[in-house]
């Protein structure tokens, strides 16, 4: 009975969505949905997710090529100016500075930018503590349907494992290269990291996860990020089960209130999928400033995570999360009061939206 339900709630959306009644976010969209479709909004993501995991895995991921990889840029931030030119000359670029003790490439996710709140937020606070930062412009290949851009992720993850050969074959360790990722991007990291254990013998320092993407990567594979794919991976989840993956992925995977919950941060929203997805990305860049605004309590096992009753010794999980750490950690937000919220605006997975789910 309850599957019926939300057939036929997805329907009723997809109908209103044909008549032209349509948000540029889902906070928009919560304004006009019947009050049943809005109150079970998750379990109609879940349903509509659901859609692209039937697919053939080895189909969805098939290319590592596409047109648009020869297009895209890096842009490089510094203390004291921005830059951008082609990831194919990055590694040449990159000569012109002395070499960074660590570093950072920060992969953003679907129709995210490198000048974005997400991307603005993370760079500004890492350049706190280093002096360069590199984003990727996911723009050509992320800003385009939902499964068209799941399907970039390959070819953007050799594009990137291309990039980090040459800076290798300079002399950079690799231990020293960590790739941030959030949600799309986090398994661009974790495929590139596969790379580079293939092709280099060796394994990226550090994976940081934010959030990484569950539409599309529900079922264990090659083709997402694995615990295995750098010397420690990191994953913060903030829309667990949701928009983000639900079980561990990483070495170390934080979950900020626990599973599927709406973040205190984001309750005064009928529809809290974009804002609950960047608690991720805030709560880490707010970690760089200050590492005792992200700790967490080790869970011993799933039961405790989810009663939200974990007794493990409280510890920094943030930007400064010990390379020693291992397992499950529960982080609570203060009444919501550790990082200031403001309007999110980026875009996320919306099954309403059957047009930006199948764009090609």
């Amino acid at each position: 009975m309850r599957r019926a339900r939300v057939a036929a709630g997805l329907g009723a959306v997809l109908m209103l969505l044909a008549s032209g009644v349509r948000g540029d976010t889902l906070a928009t969209l919560g304004a006009v949905l019947p009050p049943f479709i809005a109150n079970n909004f998750e379990e109609l993501v879940k349903a509509a997710a659901d859609s692209c995991d039937i697919l053939p895995l080895e189909l969805l991921f098939s290319r590592r090529y596409t047109s648009e990889m020869p297009f895209l840029d890096m842009v490089e931030f510094t203390r004291g100016r921005t830059r951008v030119y082609r990831i194919s000359a990055a590694h040449q670029r990159l000569l012109d500075h002395p070499p960074p003790p660590l570093l950072l490439i920060y992969v953003p996710g679907w129709w995210n930018t490198p000048t974005d709140e997400s991307s603005d937020g993370l760079v500004t606070a890492l350049l706190r503590k280093n002096p360069i930062v590199l984003a990727v412009d996911t723009r050509p290949i992320f800003r385009r349907g939902y499964i068209a851009s799941a399907s970039r992720v390959k070819p953007l993850a050799h594009l990137l494992y291309s990039f980090i050969r040459n800076v290798h074959q300079q002399g950079y360790p690799l231990y020293s290269i960590h790739v941030i990722g959030f949600s799309l991007g986090a398994h661009v990291a974790g495929m590139t990291g596969k790379l580079v254990q293939k092709g280099l013998r060796g394994s990226l320092g550090r994976i940081i996860a934010l959030d990484p993407a569950r539409p599309c990567f529900m079922r264990p594979s090659e083709y997402r990020l694995n615990r295995s794919d750098a010397d420690f991976v990191h994953v913060v989840h903030s829309s667990a089960g949701v928009l983000g993956l639900e079980h561990p992925v990483g070495d170390a995977d934080i979950y900020v209130n626990g599973v599927s919950v709406k973040q205190p941060e984001c309750r005064d929203r009928s529809i809290s999928l974009e804002c609950d997805h960047a608690q991720a990305w805030r709560l880490y860049a707010a970690s760089v400033v200050n590492e005792r605004s992200l700790m967490g309590r080790k869970c011993f096992s799933w039961d405790q995570l989810m009663s939200g009753q974990c007794t493990g010794n409280e510890t920094v999980v943030g930007y400064s999360c010990s390379a020693n750490s291992r397992g499950m950690f529960l982080y609570k937000s203060n009444n919501g009061g550790d990082i200031r919220r403001t309007d999110t605006q980026l875009q996320v997975f919306n099954p309403f939206d059957i047009f930006s789910w199948l764009r090609l």
